[in-house]
């Protein structure tokens, strides 16, 4: 299969919290808090702890995720200062 041909396998997907998956383009990353009437779930990568809100989750058919965007980026335990 070409990467085109991977690429067109990708399905909208909603992640379930607790559960851990494989990006398309590496890393392990658990779903901590999804949003269950959308694509989008809060998402922590498991070596880093790196923590962000994943827009437009999609599956591969070989069980791999990725997303359209992220936002709010922070590693986990860190409190955001507010702005000024």
């Amino acid at each position: 299969m070409t990467k085109s041909e991977y690429y067109k396998t990708r399905k909208p997907f909603k992640p379930e919290s607790g559960e851990t998956y494989e990006n398309e383009g590496g890393g392990r990353f658990v779903c901590v808090d999804p949003y269950p009437t959308q694509r989008s779930a809060i998402m922590q990568n498991v070596a880093s702890g790196w923590r962000f809100f994943a827009h437009g989750v999609g599956i591969y058919e070989d069980g791999k995720i990725d997303w359209d965007y992220s936002l709010g980026g922070h590693f986990a335990g860190e409190r955001k200062r507010a702005e000024t």
